[in-house]
């Protein structure tokens, strides 16, 4: 299993535009392809970030899913629109601490 964080950064007036855009690309199409386990979508307190935490099988479903036409059409320019940058990262280790 791998973890993909992805840091959007917006601006403050268009976080909930962005969050929005975000979701519709998690619910329309990830939560759809093979491999996709789990995500989690968070807003930051501060207005300017909107964080995806999604789980995959392995990067090679996570690629796939780059090439689908759905990805691409919602990856559009409302899509850019609300977004200033995104800065995605691929996590393989996984160590979990849980109180005792």
């Amino acid at each position: 299993m791998i973890t993909f964080v992805n840091v959007f950064t917006v601006l403050p007036e268009k976080q909930q535009d962005a969050f929005q855009a975000i979701q519709k690309v998690y619910t329309d199409v990830v939560a759809h392809q093979p491999g996709f386990i789990a995500a989690k979508l968070i807003v930051s307190d501060d207005g300017v970030r909107v964080t995806a935490i999604a789980n995959w099988e392995s990067e090679e479903n996570l690629k796939a899913l780059r090439n689908t036409q759905g990805f691409k059409d919602l990856h559009n320019e409302t899509f850019y629109n609300v977004t200033i940058s995104s800065d995605g990262h691929v996590y393989s280790k996984l160590i979990e601490i849980k109180p005792q």
